[in-house]
């Protein structure tokens, strides 16, 4: 097993928006885990490449199985400290180093397109969780970003926002394909962002 896990964020996507230090860790690396899509786009031909699949019990042990001098490289999207693996990688090796270089969140990507700050907002997930109705709530001025999924998108998050007290009128934005060349943002009331369609795999900015 390697004494060391160096904890890699890559940003929203686009390699032009991870920092220098992250790039270099990557390009050093012996073994380099992440995404498949991060892989494709990242790792090179020499280095031993484990991509992450979602199932965490086969990661674990493709882990265990190298040799503790390898340099490891765990490559995840926009910032490690923002719903990412490192809550499950301190869990899981407690007695192993882990270095974490920082990346820009998708979120903090999606305030910039808009010209609005974010230090003023809540940041909650969809992804692969629910907030509970205490996060959810309504208050006057509010200020939300979310993350979606397949499941919740950005038209369901519309749903429950307005199910939770929002007014129909409040703004949402959503952004999809962050950092991309195909990169989507659309703009509206609750009402309307209930009726649209994809934005899966987005941030959602809501404003009360």
């Amino acid at each position: 097993m390697v004494t060391k896990l160096v904890v890699v964020g890559i940003g929203p996507g686009s390699p032009e928006y991870m920092i220098p230090a992250a790039q270099k860790e990557i390009a050093t690396a012996d073994v380099v885990v992440g995404g498949r899509r991060a892989l494709d786009t990242l790792a090179s031909e020499w280095q031993q490449k484990i991509p992450i699949t979602g199932k965490l019990d086969d990661l674990q042990t493709e882990l265990e199985r190298l040799s503790e001098h390898l340099r490891v490289a765990v490559l995840v999207s926009g910032d490690p400290g923002y719903y990412s693996l490192l809550s499950w990688l301190k869990r899981t090796f407690p007695d192993v180093v882990i270095e974490v270089i920082p990346g820009l969140s998708s979120v903090q990507v999606a305030f910039a397109r808009l010209a609005e700050t974010w230090q003023d907002a809540d940041w909650l997930s969809f992804h692969g969780r629910t907030p509970n109705d205490s996060e959810l709530a309504y208050e006057p001025g509010r200020k939300v970003a979310f993350l979606t999924d397949r499941k919740q998108s950005g038209a369901f998050i519309c749903r429950a926002l307005m199910s939770a007290g929002w007014p129909k009128e409040a703004h949402v934005a959503m952004l999809e394909r962050i950092s991309y060349e195909d990169e989507r943002t659309q703009e509206g009331t609750l009402e309307e962002g209930a009726e649209w369609p994809d934005f899966t795999e987005a941030v959602v900015v809501v404003q009360g």
